[in-house]
């Protein structure tokens, strides 16, 4: 008898396990099946996809939000076409976002600066559609298609600082001007490659971080090796200091301070709405580099 409750519990077990990895399986093929798409119902700030092109050596980036905020709504909510000689970028700048209570947690993205004082902003995002929430699980199954999304440095900067409320550190990179522009020739080129085949994020493979050092990569192989920080992406501006790609001429704690902007938020909210040019060299003057 008791070798017969035995048994029948056995096999119970094993139906229950059977049944729970076919599931498995199905959720696995499900998702594996997704196709990634630009023509979804996105939120508005991420509706435009952007396009690029280059002729005669002018770059012309397509879908640049230029917005302005205030502390409780988008004042503006213009889209423009930019045209861009590249060996006019003098600069580059690395910005970090730690958007969460974890320390790990947070978004990067980059700015360039060209002679003229315009400084245009690069960022890996995940795209959403107009009803979804940010999931950092959810990121992990296809959940979300992957963005490349380019807007003035003044857009990028007070969206997050004064109208999200984020801590917001900015770094001037290491890169010589020549550098410079060919990481942003490099980016253009990926815009354009992912507007015409759309991909998705990954929270751990396919983010903010390791997008961008996988296309660094891609295009000058073996520059930045994998570190954690690909993945726990709230650590990147100390990678890149440990790569020598942030100065740190005394401490990295004092290089974090000396490059926070979120002790000025109230100067930034100020200036929100002047030129996009004033904008960005106003922020330089309150950080230093």
């Amino acid at each position: 008898m008791l070798q017969r409750i035995q048994n029948t519990v056995l096999t119970k077990h094993k139906k229950a396990a059977i049944l729970f990895f076919a599931l498995l399986a199905v959720l696995i093929v499900f998702i594996l099946l997704k196709e990634a798409r630009t023509d979804r119902t996105w939120l508005p700030e991420q509706v435009i996809t952007a396009t690029t092109r280059i002729q005669n050596g002018t770059v012309t980036i397509q879908g640049v939000r230029d917005w302005t905020y205030g502390e409780a709504a988008p004042l503006t909510t213009d889209w423009n076409d930019v045209s861009v000689d590249p060996f006019t970028i003098v600069r580059t700048w690395f910005l970090v976002e730690p958007f969460s209570d974890i320390e790990a947690v947070g978004h990067t993205f980059l700015s360039f600066e060209l002679e003229n004082g315009t400084v245009l902003s690069f960022s890996v995002e995940a795209r959403r559609e107009a009803t979804e929430e940010y999931s950092a699980i959810k990121g992990q199954f296809r959940e979300y298609e992957l963005a490349y999304q380019w807007g003035t440095e003044r857009d990028f900067v007070t969206r997050r600082l004064n109208y999200l409320d984020h801590p917001l550190r900015l770094y001037p990179l290491t890169l010589t001007q020549e550098q410079s522009q060919a990481l942003f020739l490099s980016l253009v080129e990926e815009t354009q490659t992912l507007a015409e085949h759309p991909r998705f994020y990954n929270t751990l493979t396919a983010n903010c971080t390791n997008v961008l050092a996988k296309i660094v990569n891609r295009h000058y192989p073996g520059t930045l090796p994998y570190d954690i920080a690909w993945n726990l992406t709230g650590y990147a501006d100390l990678y890149l200091m440990e790569q020598g790609l942030i100065e740190t001429p005394t401490s990295k704690d004092e290089a974090i301070a000396a490059h926070d902007l979120t002790p000025y938020r109230t100067e930034v909210m100020k200036i929100a709405t002047t030129s996009a040019i004033d904008f960005s060299r106003s922020i330089r003057s309150l950080i230093s580099y």
